[in-house]
């Protein structure tokens, strides 16, 4: 029984999970128990895959995430995963960041952090920048690549992300860390554990601070980021309250720069309005509670709350006055061009249940579970300021929205060892999602000019997959295949829903469906508002194929992974972006995504270890006729079967060598990400280059130096050490317009455990 669960490749919550194997471990299967016991953790494990598997994940520790931690964010900590990739609006790391796997956006990419859903339900968004530091509370990190099981509560397409936060210490304990450097940057934070306090309680908090100016001009970030964990441990419960959150104000860095600016000024950032700012939070609450029904049976379920409130501002010129109520309210023409300032707000949250009832059987294990969310988010927009309007303006609410969406899933996920070593693993899932929007009656939005839609999905996804640990072994090692074969679907965005350019704040403009109908509210026999039904925009489907083999020996592992995943109306990018720098986006009939994965670890001495993460992807489309023109923006017939697919690197690797030299530690690594096209139509000079970063770094444990020392650590990080010229985002419109990347920079910190 304990093969079977390493072999099928997931960790169940009811389980003791064994630590991590290393190539030196005799048999990882061994560690775990062949009856149940009572786990110390209580957050949900159940989507992860189990130790003993090297295949399509990778497995990033709190001791590498440290090693790693300073002042940029998650995704940067992850670059050392085969097909992750990141980028950053500020050029350095720190503010808004967003990862992609296997070329697929962070929209596609499912996050959870102890088993609940991180993605925001509206734009599929997720928001680092609104948990600053998040990364300090954080136990491990497993990167899954490619459709994943139905355990996590989430839809994903490239992958998932699985943040597990810290577990409670034996005694009580804390750190406090402090680290500086380049582009005015730098990091403070303090954590602190209690330890056992009596009758099965502990518990943990962390405050940080994090500043820096951004690389790219005005792009610069003011953050603080708070976490708070209380276990009780009982003779069968257990229950686990963590609360975490933020305040993030961070300046505009999302518009892409022109190349000729860049020529000119490497730092360029086309928004010099001095007032755009984000300010948002987004505490987040959990409830994790543990109940062992029988030796056999464990309830495992989760409770949680997301709010996030806050606004952007920033500043309109040469618009239409009617367009923001400005003729309703300071009684200016409505075709007048006026500047000015607006600021758009939101308030929002999330309420969900996460449960699993998980049954160990004769052969194998049965997960029988679901997840369900309610949502809600209520938008509005108002007018600040007017150019050359000095008096009377207190605020213009201008217009109003709500979106209500609502998520029900059930699943059973099941294994089942057929001979030694060999096992059959099942996933069946029932998903439905409604999502519903409506405009308020507000300034000009009124009549034909207010809009409402609904729109409803059900899905049934299947996946299944058999995992062989072979009986011999060959070269002295241990040898394993595994191949997988998954279905998932993923509803558009609302922005996806709206119109290509401009969305519901925008008078005038209608959402992307096909048919609408006036509704009289009032009953006086004029429509006050179109409902509209059949969207243009539909959800799109994936079916992934997943062929895996992976090696471990006392000196070498290894893992080699290949992906055919075949679409159906897959959501991509145009090449362009809209007035937010959002890629407009539309269905492509058919694609198709291939590639390899492989990760590699060897140890060359006794001092130094290797470890390599690469891939190559093959990314295009199979039938695409798309109906705007990339140069002119007109409708038209344009066919685009057999291009590449915007914004998918070609290749991705990352060579680090790693050395223990006793008191200091050193590493040397080098980054390498292909060329990426910007739009559809496969022209050469419309990509971004590929590019080749080398990055140093070196801890020092400051107690082998002085016993009074006992506990700290010196580190020191220099990135793109040769000051590479590179971007890593953008789009073409009429020109190449890029996200360039910091040069040089350093960073050194000191790390004090006590």
């Amino acid at each position: 029984m304990a093969r079977l669960l390493v072999a099928a490749g997931l960790c169940v919550a009811a389980l003791a999970c064994p630590p991590p194997t290393t190539a030196a471990t005799a048999d990882p299967a061994a560690a775990l128990p062949d009856t149940l016991t009572w786990a110390p953790e209580v957050v949900v494990t159940a989507s992860r895959y189990g130790a003993g598997v090297r295949l399509s994940q990778q497995d990033i520790t709190a001791a590498e995430l440290q090693d790693r931690l300073g002042a940029a964010d998650l995704p940067l900590l992850l670059e050392d995963t085969p097909g992750l990739h990141a980028t950053s609006d500020a050029g350095n790391g720190v503010g808004y960041t967003y990862l992609n796997i296997r070329g697929f956006d962070q929209k596609r990419v499912g996050v959870m952090i102890n088993g609940i859903p991180l993605n925001d339900p509206e734009d599929h968004q997720v928001y680092w920048v609104d948990v600053p530091d998040l990364a300090a509370s954080l136990e491990d990190v497993q990167v899954q690549r490619g459709i994943t099981n139905s355990l996590g509560a989430t839809t994903a397409v490239g992958g998932t992300v699985n943040l597990v936060t810290e577990q409670f210490d034996d005694e009580a304990g804390g750190r406090v860390a402090l680290q500086g450097g380049s582009f005015g940057t730098w990091r403070g934070s303090v954590a602190w554990q209690t330890g056992p306090v009596g009758d099965g309680f502990s518990s943990a908090a962390r405050w940080s601070r994090i500043v820096s100016d951004g690389y790219r001009d005005r792009t610069g970030s003011r953050l603080w980021g708070a976490f708070w964990s209380g276990r009780w441990l009982g003779e069968r419960h257990s229950l686990q309250a963590n609360v975490y959150t933020g305040h993030e104000v961070s300046k505009h860095g999302w518009n892409a720069a022109a190349e000729a600016d860049l020529l000119i000024d490497r730092r360029a950032n086309p928004e010099t309005y001095p007032h755009a700012v984000d300010d948002f939070r987004q505490p987040h609450y959990e409830l994790h509670h543990r109940w062992a029904l029988s030796d056999r049976v464990t309830l495992v379920q989760a409770a949680y709350l997301i709010h996030g409130e806050g606004f952007y501002e920033n500043l309109k010129e040469g618009v239409r006055a009617g367009d923001y109520s400005l003729d309703r309210s300071l009684g200016i023409g409505a075709d007048d061009e006026v500047d000015l300032v607006r600021r758009k707000l939101v308030d929002k949250d999330q309420l969900g249940w996460v449960p699993h009832l998980e049954i160990r059987h004769a052969g194998g294990r049965t997960i029988l579970g679901g997840d369900l969310y309610d949502f809600h988010s209520d938008h509005h927009g108002d007018v600040l300021s007017v150019a050359g309007v000095a008096d009377g303006l207190q605020g213009v609410d201008y217009y109003r929205y709500t979106g209500d969406k609502q998520a029900r899933s059930v699943f059973v996920n099941t294994m089942y060892e057929v001979a030694s070593g060999l096992t059959l693993i099942a996933d069946l899932q029932l998903q439905h999602k409604r999502y519903a929007f409506r405009q308020a009656e507000l300034g000009n939005f009124t009549g034909e000019d207010r809009h409402a839609y609904v729109v409803e999905y059900d899905w049934f996804n299947p996946k299944g997959g058999v995992h062989w640990e072979l009986p011999a072994r060959p070269w002295g090692g241990r040898a394993a295949t595994y191949l997988h074969v998954g279905v998932t679907r993923r509803e558009p965005t609302d922005g996806e829903l709206y119109d290509t350019w401009y969305g519901p704040d925008d008078l005038g403009v209608a959402p992307l469906f096909r048919t609408s109908r006036g509704v009289d509210e009032d009953g006086d026999g004029d429509a006050d508002y179109l409902q509209w039904s059949d969207p243009y925009v539909r959800e799109e489907k994936a079916v992934d194929w997943e062929l895996g083999w992976s090696w471990r020996g006392e000196r070498l592992s290894w893992t080699l992974n290949g992906y055919w995943m075949d679409f159906t109306d897959e959501i991509v990018p145009y090449g362009a972006v809209d007035d937010e720098g959002a890629a407009i986006r539309g269905n492509a009939e058919r694609t198709l995504h291939r590639g390899l994965e492989l990760g590699l670890t060897a140890r060359l001495a006794d001092r130094h270890e290797l470890r390599v993460a690469a891939s190559r992807s093959w990314d295009e489309f199979d039938a695409y006729v798309a109906t705007l023109d990339p140069d002119t923006w007109e409708s038209g017939s344009f066919d685009y079967s057999g291009n590449p697919i915007p914004l998918f690197p070609r290749h991705l690797a990352s060579v680090t060598l790693a050395s223990d030299f006793g008191a200091l530690d050193t590493r040397l690594r080098l980054r390498s990400v292909g060329r990426q096209h910007l739009d559809a139509t496969g022209r050469g000079e419309r990509t971004i280059d590929g590019y080749a970063t080398l990055d140093v770094g070196a801890g020092l444990d400051l107690a082998d130096l002085a016993s009074g020392l006992r506990g700290a650590r010196f580190s020191l990080d220099v990135r793109n050490l040769l000051g590479e010229e590179y971007e890593t985002n953008g789009y073409w419109y009429d020109g190449r317009y890029l996200i360039p990347a910091a040069g040089r920079s350093i960073q050194s910190g000191v790390r004090v455990e006590f």
